[in-house]
């Protein structure tokens, strides 16, 4: 990324209109690799066509892009034998058309009106499966980490932020500039350092919004999302994560000082509900519950029931009903 501050922004364009017949594909590839960095892609579908307007500033690069549908990787490989002189910070401004994001082991869906952001230093997937536009703003990543005043991490890759409230404001900010810059290199040339200021501003804003939840309350939220998917059997750590729009080792940090893991929380929880379903419904088969609960079999019901309550479910059930009251409720859990 190089370009003298106090020159105009050099624009680049790069139009598959100008590849020879066939030959769309590699030109849309070698384009990609000039305009981003480099990835592999391939189209979906019998017929492609794209288009790139880039503009190169000192501190950042801004683009417009529109294509057809195609599948985009960059793999570990990739990024090892890359020749990129950095690590980029990719903010994407979707126009129009739907594209898949998957990064840091999270997908998201960017709609027309959102913004997505993803890392060239991480292994990243993209698909688009109809035409799309997009406005591209491209930051070096430590840079805008730390004008942004914010540690770099994963914790804003690969989710869809909605571009509402002041978010609006910044997102219309670069679309206009993106779209303009073109026909006016002295404006856009003017505005760049409040462009810079602007792109480290939005990641500070983002990173508030991920952040500025009280621990408390998020673990209430994590609580109330395993609450609401008990009965699948393959709800994890993994999955309770990408359900909360979090990463892995943020799930495990909302749960350390609790008194139980989030993977201890969620038996207990399941626990919490065969009981009581046990008290309530005393016509319901023991095996039903164990389904209607999460676990995945009666018999890995039967032994994490027994571990806790030191008793079988059916003589849990049984002193329930001897004993005309409800059992002792041994699992306390904090909400």
């Amino acid at each position: 990324m190089a370009q003298d501050g106090s020159a105009l922004p050099r624009l680049t364009s790069f139009s598959t209109r100008h590849a020879p017949r066939g030959d769309e594909v590699d030109y849309w590839r070698q384009a990609r690799r000039e305009a981003y960095v480099s990835v592999r892609t391939d189209p979906v579908g019998s017929t492609f066509g794209g288009e790139i307007k880039l503009g190169w500033y000192a501190d950042f690069r801004l683009s417009t892009k529109r294509a057809r549908p195609e599948e985009v990787r960059r793999s570990v490989g990739d990024i090892a034998q890359g020749r990129e002189d950095d690590e980029y910070l990719y903010l994407v401004f979707q126009q129009s058309g739907n594209l898949l994001v998957e990064q840091a082991g999270r997908r998201t869906l960017a709609t027309p009106g959102s913004l997505v952001i993803y890392d060239s230093a991480v292994p990243f997937s993209l698909c688009a499966k109809e035409y799309y536009e997009q406005v591209v703003l491209e930051l070096p990543a430590d840079k805008a980490f730390s004008l942004a005043g914010v540690s770099r991490s994963d914790d804003l890759l690969a989710r869809t932020f909605d571009c509402g409230g002041a978010m609006g404001a910044v997102a219309a900010f670069f679309v206009n500039l993106a779209q303009r810059q073109d026909g006016d290199r002295l404006g856009a040339h003017c505005l760049a350092p409040q462009a810079t200021t602007l792109g480290a501003s939005l990641i500070s804003l983002l990173a508030l919004g991920r952040c500025g939840m009280p621990e408390s309350l998020r673990r209430g939220e994590a609580l109330a999302y395993v609450r609401a998917h008990l009965a699948d059997p393959e709800l994890d750590a993994e999955g309770i994560a990408a359900g909360l729009h979090i990463s892995r080792r943020t799930l495990f940090r909302l749960f350390e000082g609790s008194g139980e893991s989030a993977m201890a929380c969620l038996r207990s929880l399941r626990l919490e509900r065969a009981r009581l379903m046990l008290r309530t419904q005393p016509g319901k088969q023991i095996s039903t519950i164990a389904l209607e609960t999460g676990f995945s079999s009666a018999v890995q019901f039967y032994r994490a029931f027994r571990a806790v309550t030191g008793m079988t479910p059916s003589e849990y059930r049984e002193a329930g009903v001897a004993g005309g009251t409800t059992a002792p409720d041994v699992m306390s859990l904090e909400t």
